[in-house]
C-alpha cells in the first residue's frame, strides 16, 4: 500500500512537470509552438508590464495602447517627451548610430545628425508631393511641395514658376518682417545671374481692379522702393511696365519726394512708350534746375528744308487769353490756376496740325492712392473706377522757329523799306534846287545825307545770297567796299562802279559761316561799316 502511494505521488509531480513545461517559455527557445494559441500575454483586461531592474520599462494597456517610459499609454505608441535632442544628444528616437549617419526627434524637433554635424534631410527624394499643414479654414495644405516646385497656400502651382504663393487671407500673401534695431540687410533678395532676364517679377491680373502690382511705403525717412543698377550704363534701377491703362511704375509721398531718381553717369529717369501716348505726365507744373535740350544735330535730320511765309502763319494764329477748368473730374486734372494766355489746339490744327495731339487722361491716375489711418499714417487703398478725358496738346516748341522765320522776313521787309526810303529822301535832297531859306527844304536838307552812304545787307543773317545797297556822290573819284572778319583782317576788297545809287550782291558760296563787317571807302576815306552774319 505504501509502494503504491509513493508511486501515485510521482505521477503527480511528473503530470506537473508536463503540465508546467506546457505553458512557459523557454530561455533558449520553444519548439511545436502554434501561433493561434501559444503567445505571450493576459487574458483578461490586464495590462502586460515589462521591466528591469524591477523598474517598469515598457506598458501594454488592456486596450491596446503601447507605452515606453509611461504606465498611462495614450496613444497605440505612446513615448513622453523630454525635448533633449541636439546635434549629438538623443532623447526618444534615434534611427541609426550616434557615430554616422542618424536621425533622432522628440516633441517638436527632428534633426538629421551626421557624428554629432548637421546633416541633410530629406522628404521623398525619389519623388511625390509633400505637404505640410493646412490653410486657416480650408483643407488645403499651408505648404505643398511638388516637382521642382513649392506651392504656399494650396496644391495649386503656377506652370513654369518655381514658387506659387496662394493668397488666401484678406491681408498679403507674403509678409516680410525686422524687428526694430536689427542690422541691416535684405528682407529678401532676388539674384538673377541669366541674360535679358527679371530677378523679380509681380503681376496684378485682376481686370476689374486698379490695384498695384507693387507698393512701397516707408514711415522713416528712406524711399518706399528703392532701385539700385550696378552693372553700368544701358540698364535700369526701376523698370515699369503696363499692358492696361494704367502706370507702370506709380509712387506717392506725403511731404517727401514721390520718386528719386539719381546716375553717375547715364540717365537719373529714362522713359519710353510704344504707342501714340507720351513716355512721361506730368500732372502740374514742372521746375528744371537746368536746360532742357531737344535732338537736333544736322545727321538726326532729314529731308532738310527752308520754308517761308512765316508770317503768313503767324497772322492765322489767334493767341487767348482763358482760365482752366477746376469742376467736376477736371479738378483731377490739377490744371494750373488763374489767368493764362496762349492758342486754342482746335484753331492752331486748321492751320499747323502736326503740332496739335490727341491725348487722354484717367482720373484713376489722380484719384488718391493711400487713406489716413487711425495712427495718421497712410493705409493703401485701391481705386474702383476710371473716367477718361479726351482733349487735344499742342507743341508750343516748335512754334518758335516759326517765330524766328515770321522775325526775319519782317526785318527784312523793314529793311527794304527802310532803304526805299532813304533813296528817296536823297533823290529829293539830290534834285532840291530852290532857296535855301526854305524852312521845309533847310528842314529836309538836314534830316537826309547828300554825300555816300552804305546800307545794312538784306537779308542778315543770310545763307545764300545777300544785298548791299549804297550810294556815291558824282563828285566822288573812287569808291570801293572791303569785307574784314571780327578780327579785323581784310577778306576781300569789291570796287564799287558808277555814281549815284549802286548795289553789291555777295553770294553766300563767297564766305563761310560767321560774323563780317563791311565797310565804304571813297576817295580814301571810311564813309561808313555795317555788320553782317553768314550762315551755311
Amino acid at each position: 500500500m505504501k509502494g503504491k502511494k509513493i508511486i501515485f505521488i510521482s505521477l503527480l509531480f511528473f503530470a506537473a512537470a508536463i503540465s508546467a513545461k506546457a505553458q512557459s517559455w523557454s530561455l533558449t527557445g520553444n519548439s511545436g509552438t502554434n501561433s493561434t494559441t501559444n503567445y505571450i500575454g493576459t487574458k483578461d483586461a490586464q495590462a502586460l508590464v515589462f521591466k528591469t531592474a524591477n523598474a517598469e520599462r515598457i506598458r501594454i494597456a488592456s486596450n491596446g495602447f503601447v507605452g515606453i517610459g509611461t504606465t498611462t499609454p495614450k496613444a497605440l505608441l505612446n513615448l513622453p517627451s523630454k525635448g533633449g535632442v541636439t546635434l549629438s544628444a538623443t532623447d526618444n528616437f534615434l534611427l541609426g548610430s550616434v557615430t554616422s549617419n542618424n536621425l533622432a526627434f522628440d516633441y517638436n524637433k527632428l534633426q538629421a545628425r551626421n557624428n554629432g554635424a548637421a546633416s541633410t534631410l530629406q522628404l521623398n527624394p525619389k519623388g511625390g508631393a509633400v505637404s505640410l499643414g493646412n490653410v486657416v479654414g480650408t483643407t488645403n495644405p499651408g505648404l505643398y511641395v511638388g516637382a521642382n516646385a513649392v506651392a504656399v497656400g494650396g496644391t495649386y502651382m503656377q506652370p513654369g514658376y518655381a514658387l506659387t504663393v496662394n493668397q488666401g487671407h484678406t491681408n498679403s500673401g507674403v509678409y516680410l518682417y525686422r524687428p526694430a534695431g536689427s542690422s541691416e540687410g535684405y528682407l529678401m533678395y532676388g539674384s538673377n545671374g541669366g541674360s535679358r532676364s527679371v530677378g523679380m517679377f509681380i503681376e496684378n491680373t485682376a481686370p476689374d481692379n486698379q490695384g498695384y502690382a507693387i507698393a512701397g511705403r516707408t514711415y522713416g525717412t528712406g524711399s518706399g522702393i528703392m532701385g539700385i543698377n550696378a552693372n553700368g550704363a544701358g540698364f535700369a534701377g526701376v523698370s515699369g511696365f503696363n499692358d492696361g491703362s494704367g502706370s507702370g511704375v506709380y509712387a506717392s509721398s506725403y511731404t517727401g519726394v514721390g520718386v528719386f531718381a539719381f546716375s553717375d553717369e547715364n540717365y537719373g529717369i529714362y522713359a519710353k512708350t510704344t504707342n501714340a501716348t507720351y513716355s512721361g505726365y506730368f500732372n502740374r507744373s514742372i521746375f528744371v534746375n537746368g536746360s532742357v535740350f531737344t535732338p537736333s544735330d544736322q545727321k538726326l535730320k532729314q529731308n532738310v528744308q527752308d520754308f517761308t511765309s512765316a508770317m503768313a502763319i503767324i497772322n492765322q494764329l489767334h493767341p487767348k487769353k482763358y482760365d482752366y477748368r477746376q469742376d467736376g473730374s477736371y479738378k483731377l486734372m490739377k490744371l494750373s490756376q488763374g489767368t493764362h494766355y496762349g492758342l486754342l489746339a482746335q484753331d492752331v490744327e486748321k492751320i499747323l496740325p502736326n503740332l496739335v495731339k490727341d491725348t487722354k487722361f484717367e482720373t484713376a491716375l489722380e484719384a488718391p492712392a493711400t487713406k489716413p489711418g487711425p495712427d495718421g499714417k497712410g493705409e493703401m487703398q485701391q481705386n474702383t473706377k476710371s473716367e477718361t478725358i479726351d482733349f487735344k496738346a499742342v507743341n508750343y516748341t516748335e512754334l518758335i522757329p516759326i517765330m524766328i522765320k515770321a522775325m526775319q522776313e519782317m526785318h527784312t521787309t523793314i529793311t527794304l523799306q527802310q532803304q526805299k526810303i532813304e533813296e528817296l529822301e536823297n533823290r529829293n535832297v539830290l534834285s532840291y534846287s530852290g532857296p535855301l531859306s526854305s524852312n521845309a527844304s533847310s528842314q529836309a536838307i538836314a534830316n537826309t545825307k547828300a554825300t555816300a552812304y552804305l546800307r545794312q545787307n538784306a537779308p542778315n543773317p543770310f545763307h545764300q545770297n545777300t544785298i548791299i545797297n549804297y550810294y556815291i556822290p558824282q563828285n566822288a573819284n573812287k569808291a570801293f567796299i572791303n569785307i574784314t572778319d571780327v578780327n579785323g583782317k581784310l577778306i576781300k576788297t569789291f570796287t564799287a562802279p558808277g555814281k549815284g545809287n549802286g548795289q553789291l550782291m555777295i553770294e553766300g558760296g563767297q564766305l563761310t559761316s560767321g560774323a563780317y563787317q563791311y565797310s565804304l571807302i571813297v576817295d580814301g576815306k571810311l564813309v561808313d561799316s555795317k555788320k553782317r552774319v553768314m550762315i551755311k
